[in-house]
Order: structure tokens, then C-alpha cells, then sequence
């Protein structure tokens, strides 16, 4: 199994990264699973019948730190890794130090940052209904959110990665950087 996990800011493509990737994926028929932490946060706040907002998505890994301890959310996505037969696997929203130790604790990983500059990664946050409270938001209360707990190592974990992918062109140029990894990297 290979275990790809992708670090970048909201709105920076991470999602939109995965699924181009797994267009070259299907052509060759490999298997593969994608999971987010934020699969997990989102059914937590589902079970307490409390809205999945980005503050509350914010919080909640903060407050399972502060209570289970550190690496709480990042044990429960191994474990899911760890339980899947597929190919690959991408873990589409690394934002803890704990998550790379995670990853990089797979004989064949990688990690991937994913980027954009923060207007463009704002005008698609106003665009899209992803998270409750995200349409039409203020540039002030993102830039807020950009300084969350959950935010605030993102570009120093990204300077890490074994790949950066700057996705402030169109999805055709993105597509085209990411059918080059895929073969020089996967193949």
C-alpha cells in the first residue's frame, strides 16, 4: 500500500488534486481510498447533532488534543488507513506534525503540498457551500481562520513534502503538473 498524504491550506485544491489523480488511476485499475480527518470531526459533530461549520471543525480536534492528548485525531485516521486493502491511499488534509510521523511511518508514502495564493484561495471559498457559514464569508474572517490551531502549520509542514503543487491556474494546467507525477511517481 502506498499512503499519500496531502497537506494544504482551505480552498488550495487538495480535494480537486485527489480526484485528478485518481482519473490516472482508473485508466490503469488500481485500487484506492481517500480519507480526511475531517470524515471523522464531521461524524462526531454529526452523532452530537451539532453543525459541521468551520469553527466547529476548527475546535473539535483541538479539544480531543487537550483531552485524549497529542496525535488523538491522527490515531484514529491510522487506523482507518491501516484497516483499508487498497492500493493507495490518500489522506486528503494533513494539519498535525503527528499526521506526517503517521504517514512517513508507511514503508511507501509520500507527501504532497498543495497551494494557492490566499485571494484566489479566498474568492473559491466565497463560491462554494462545502461548510456551513462558508458562502459569502468575509476577507477578514478568513484570514481569521487561516490562524486557527488547525491552519497554523500548514505551509511548515508543506515545506516538508516530497512534491509542491502551486494550483493557481486552471484545472487543465493542474491536471497536466499532476499526470506528470503520476508518472514519474506512481507508475
Amino acid at each position: 500500500m502506498k499512503v499519500i498524504g496531502i497537506v494544504g491550506e482551505k480552498a488550495s485544491g487538495k480535494e480537486t488534486w485527489g480526484n485528478l489523480l485518481f482519473e490516472f488511476l482508473d485508466a490503469e485499475g488500481s485500487t484506492y481510498t481517500r480519507i480526511r480527518s475531517s470524515d471523522i470531526l464531521n461524524e462526531t459533530l454529526n452523532l452530537w447533532h451539532i453543525p459541521s461549520t468551520r469553527e466547529n471543525l476548527q475546535k473539535l480536534p483541538v479539544g480531543m488534543e487537550s483531552m485524549f492528548g497529542e496525535g488523538s485525531l491522527t490515531r484514529a485516521v491510522e487506523a482507518r488507513i491501516r484497516s483499508l486493502a487498497s492500493d493507495i491511499v490518500i489522506f486528503d488534509g494533513v494539519r498535525w506534525y503527528s499526521d506526517v510521523a503517521m504517514i512517513r511511518s508507511f514503508p511507501d508514502n509520500l507527501l504532497i503540498y498543495v497551494t494557492a495564493c490566499v485571494d484566489t484561495r479566498f474568492m473559491r471559498i466565497r463560491n462554494r457551500k462545502e461548510k456551513v457559514g462558508e458562502f459569502g464569508i468575509s476577507y477578514e474572517q478568513f484570514l481569521k481562520e487561516e490562524r486557527a490551531a488547525t491552519e497554523i502549520h500548514i505551509p511548515k509542514i508543506g515545506k516538508g513534502a516530497d512534491y509542491t503543487f502551486e494550483n493557481n491556474g486552471d484545472v487543465l494546467e493542474f491536471s497536466g503538473s499532476i499526470g506528470d507525477f503520476y508518472q514519474s511517481a506512481i507508475r
